[in-house]
């Protein structure tokens, strides 16, 4: 137990790595420079080992080490935890699930489809342009977890958005191809957010059936509102799915010119 403890202190060595480790699987990605390397041998580590087995990873840390997170946990596997020392990095892995190499996507295209939960719940895709490394996606729960939200409901210190992808959110480039998704009638033009299942986990739960009940927008209500907490994006929500009960078509019309006077008059932009 204390080799344990002492192996994700700070003082991390090599070697304690591997006394602790012992006669369990320990796979050292030192030498790889690239994620894009990593893939064929984290489909074949896959499949040799069972489910819940526990793996230990040494990975060499560079300016995008993250990518290594979200290609992790896309091929199967849940990080339990890491520890960074110098110039690498040590991750305690656990298999969650098998997956073959047929499953393979593209993961670093600029345009991305998302699972997204519209109305009644069903799964659907929305279409948004890159602005995260790739395969962040896959770390959404993982960094909800370990880094949490911040007030205004977005993910604390979220290093998966690139430079480009600040300036792209800022004025809601990103957003352009789920144009596609209110063409093909899974979005209407004011409505609530579609959101991944990692989102709809912070919501509060009797709320959910609510939500589900109504056909997600690409204008979501709190562009309007602005709330500054995650309570009260909820409640620009419900006031807005209250509003849009008694008198749907006036409440979207209402809330569309609502949208182009704050951002016309005053300057708003996305976060």
């Amino acid at each position: 137990m204390n080799q344990k403890i002492y192996i994700f202190q700070e003082e991390t060595r090599t070697s304690h790595l591997r006394r602790y480790v012992g006669s369990k699987t320990f796979l050292n990605f030192s030498n790889i420079v690239h994620v894009k390397d990593a893939k064929q041998d984290l489909i074949n580590f896959n499949k040799k080992h069972k489910l819940n087995q526990n793996i230990f990873m040494k990975i060499k840390k560079e300016n995008k080490f993250p990518l290594f997170y979200g290609c992790i946990i896309y091929h199967g596997f849940d990080i339990k935890r890491l520890n960074n020392y110098k110039n690498h990095i040590y991750v305690e892995l656990k298999k969650k699930q098998n997956i073959q190499p047929e499953h393979q996507d593209k993961k670093y295209s600029w345009f991305i489809k998302l699972r997204r939960t519209g109305k009644y719940g069903q799964r659907i895709h929305v279409y948004k342009l890159r602005t995260m490394q790739p395969y962040s996606e896959y770390l959404q729960d993982y960094i909800i977890r370990t880094n949490g939200l911040d007030d205004d409901g977005t993910i604390k210190n979220d290093y998966r958005i690139t430079k480009f992808g600040k300036f792209a959110r800022k004025y809601w480039l990103d957003e352009l191809p789920m144009l596609f998704n209110f063409i093909n009638g899974d979005l209407k033009l004011i409505g609530i957010r579609p959101l991944s299942d990692s989102m709809l986990e912070q919501y509060p739960k009797e709320y959910l059936p609510i939500r589900h009940a109504h056909k997600p927008g690409l204008i979501p209500p709190y562009y309007i509102d602005k709330p500054k907490t995650f309570d009260e994006i909820i409640i620009s929500e419900k006031k807005y799915l209250e509003k849009y009960k008694l008198k749907p078509i006036l409440t979207d019309i209402t809330y569309f010119f609502k949208f182009i006077k704050v951002v016309l008059m005053k300057g708003v932009r996305s976060s």
